[in-house]
């Protein structure tokens, strides 16, 4: 349980990203005891339809329209034992909370619509709520009547206050457009918003709470939008920005650990033949840049076919492709990790050291067919916090130990671990409708799971699926005796992809106990038979696949119109096309080259073929890692290299030439040392090797 007084302080090193992101931030206390993060169930958000795992099709988009029924969380959870509490539920839409300085209280906004069951544009008041105890709260109304789209609404989940250090103001960003943000004074003597900063972004508070940093975006010359840093209240003594540069962005905004200066990230100018890169860069109160202390990424351009045009030109490059920087740091500001995005939708963690520029590791944290975003560090540097996006706005929650890569998905209900195990599925689900052959003369599958053979033996895909399988696997902890939870499907199709037969075995009985559909129960069984092939039971996989072949030459009839009148016609089975493919992958080749054996036992006495995977079906692009392995019939192979055979007779006899003779040393010139040391004579051993000086 949580204490009356909630523990922890706010982490001032991540700040809010201005742009738009399908994720909500995460706080991080500065002691490491606590996480604080919302959460959004949402009944029109993206989800494996019923019976997903008989269709081979990806499921179609949800229907357009107004949003459906949606219900916000917001979570504190203890670190490292991750005992959560539920912080507020309700149907209104709030942002991410953030601790207090003090660590003992948490501030979040919420929208309250005036007419809750109204579509499209909706009318409310907008609130900020102070909490210090899970029954006392403080509510301060910014706006009493705000109108918000639904876009509008479900961004309020990816926005976050920032809670001054001394509790008594709060930033809360304006959710929609404009962009802008209000500063509050919950409780205080005015109350509600005491000052709007229209246009600015990403307010940080100083580590002292008596100066409030935040960025606006402004035309420039030409029209082109300029970054301008601004500080409230100013030492400039005006109301001039304090620092304007075309290649400042809003990824990044916060305080250095001096109070004196600030740090913010910047897009260097570039050209063609130039870098895209961001630098973290640092500048004082009066407007001047200390210095970069780090480049966070760069990317070279890419060659554009390099093609020449004259002697010696090369042709033209491609632009370096566009980064964007999501920056958390630790409490020391040494430490840092940044979520990297490029302009064709690849991401990758970097864990470094920001002053040194010393990379520690570069991954995904989970696979790269998720979208993830809200990198936040804990204040040690040892364990990060990340949303992967699930269509809600809000994303779900995961912690990686950055020493081990040790990877916690957090569930702290039953719909959050459901909607891991959804989005887990669909990823994987992707990847086979990538990999897996498809098209007109691709006989229709019965599952969404693949036969063994089709992955490839020791096969990178393998090694992916297997890896989403065990991310999957605590979340699917078993039902009390006698009860159902819905999770069989879930069950059977990652106790497959990991590998584990007997338990793929034993929720597939579980699935077929309640299936009524009989075709539902033939393709399940071919199912059965693809695991009895991966457990290496292929006596009584082949069994199977015979009942099925047989069940699949029961052709039907029907009446066809011909020219004579009416006549009788064989109408094809759907399923005798997967059988022939089944039997085909059940073969003792297919098994083989899977190193699959036949109930226990080796297939065959002749030794595996190095070669297989270059036989015509299957990947061109692996090597057999076995390169004195013995040939196929007829091959020389690879003949190894043996002592005294480095010269053969009649290859290349002077490939060798013998160094010349020692001449005279000119004068000047330094002795030179003899190249070799002198061959041992007959009977005599060769001693220590020794450099003689040769005139």
């Amino acid at each position: 349980m949580m204490a009356s007084s909630l523990l922890g302080v706010a982490c001032l090193l991540t700040a809010a990203s201005a742009t738009s992101h399908p994720t909500g931030p995460v706080d991080w206390s500065r002691d490491g005891r606590w996480i604080a993060w919302t959460a959004v169930e949402a009944a029109d958000a993206p989800a494996l339809p019923r019976g997903w795992l008989l269709r081979t099709e990806a499921p179609p988009p949800p229907p357009a329209g107004a949003p459906g029924r949606r219900i916000h969380r917001v979570w504190a959870a203890r670190f490292p034992s991750l005992e959560s509490v539920l912080i507020q539920e309700t149907a209104d839409p709030v942002s991410s909370p953030c601790w207090s300085a003090d660590g003992r209280a948490m501030a979040y906004a919420r929208f309250v619509p005036s007419d809750p069951d109204g579509g499209g544009d909706r009318r409310g008041r907008f609130e900020v709520v102070v909490r210090s105890g899970l029954d006392e709260e403080r509510v301060e109304v910014i706006h009493p009547d705000l109108t918000l789209d639904a876009a509008g609404r479900e961004a309020i989940a990816s926005i976050r206050p920032a809670l001054g250090p001394d509790g008594r103001r709060v930033a809360v960003p304006r959710p929609g457009s404009p962009a802008g943000f209000w500063l509050v004074s919950p409780g205080g003597a005015g109350g509600g918003a005491v000052e709007t900063f229209e246009d600015g972004l990403s307010p940080t508070w100083s580590p002292d709470g008596r100066r409030l940093a935040y960025l606006t975006v402004e035309p420039g010359p030409g029209g082109a939008p300029l970054v301008a840093l601004r500080v409230n209240p100013s030492r400039l003594g005006d109301e001039r920005p304090l620092w304007v540069d075309s290649s400042l962005t809003t990824d990044f905004l916060g305080w250095a650990s001096d109070g004196q200066s600030l740090l913010a990230i910047t897009n260097p100018l570039r050209g063609p033949l130039r870098n895209a890169q961001r630098d973290l860069v640092q500048i004082d109160l009066d407007g001047r840049m200390l210095g970069r202390p780090s480049t966070l990424e760069a990317i070279p351009p890419a060659d554009n076919q390099r093609r020449l045009r004259g002697p010696g030109l090369i042709g033209p490059r491609e632009r370096p492709a566009s980064i964007r920087v999501d920056l958390s740091m630790d409490e020391t500001q040494e430490e840092g990790i940044c979520l990297i995005e490029t302009g064709d939708e690849e991401q990758v963690l970097r864990w470094g050291n920001v002053r040194t520029q010393n990379t520690f590791k570069r991954f995904h944290p989970l696979d790269a067919g998720m979208r993830i975003g809200s990198p936040a560090l804990a204040p040690d540097g040892r364990t990060a916090a990340f949303r992967v996006d699930d269509g809600t706005g809000a994303g779900l929650l995961a912690l990686i130990d950055l020493d081990t890569e040790e990877l916690t998905l957090l569930a702290p209900d039953e719909t959050t671990r459901r909607r891991w195990l959804d989005r887990l599925a669909d990823c994987a689900l992707a990847h086979l409708r990538e990999w897996l052959p498809s098209g007109d003369e691709t006989p229709s599958r019965p599952t969404a799971l693949p036969i063994l053979a089709e992955l490839g033996g020791v096969h990178p895909r393998r090694y992916t699926l297997g890896r989403l399988a065990r991310f999957a696997a605590p979340l699917l902890k078993e039902p009390a005796e006698g009860e159902t939870d819905g999770l069989d499907e879930f069950r059977l199709f990652f106790s497959y992809l990991n590998q584990d037969y007997d338990s793929a075995s034993r929720w597939l009985d579980a699935v077929e106990a309640a299936t009524e559909d009989p075709d539902a129960r033939l393709r399940l069984l071919g199912l059965r038979a693809q695991i009895l092939l991966g457990a290496g039971k292929v006596d009584a996989a082949r069994g199977i696949i015979d009942y099925l072949g047989r069940e699949a030459r029961s052709t039907a009839m029907s009446i066809e119109e011909a020219a004579g009148g009416y006549v009788l016609a064989d109408e094809a089975s759907p399923q005798a096309g997967w059988v022939a493919h089944l039997r085909e992958k059940s073969s003792d080749a297919a098994l083989r080259r899977m190193g699959v054996g036949l109930d226990g036992r080796p297939l065959s006495t002749e030794p595996a073929d190095p070669f297989a995977a270059f036989e015509e079906g299957d990947d061109q692009d692996r090597m057999p890692n076995a390169p004195f392995a013995p040939a196929p019939d007829g091959d020389p192979g690879i003949v190894p290299i043996v002592p005294d055979e480095f010269n053969p007779p009649g290859l290349r006899p002077d490939n060798f030439i013998p160094p010349p003779a020692p001449g005279p040393r000119p004068p000047g010139l330094l002795p030179r040392f003899a190249p070799f040391p002198p061959a041992p004579r007959p009977g005599v051993g060769a001693g220590p090797i020794r450099l003689e000086v040769v005139d």
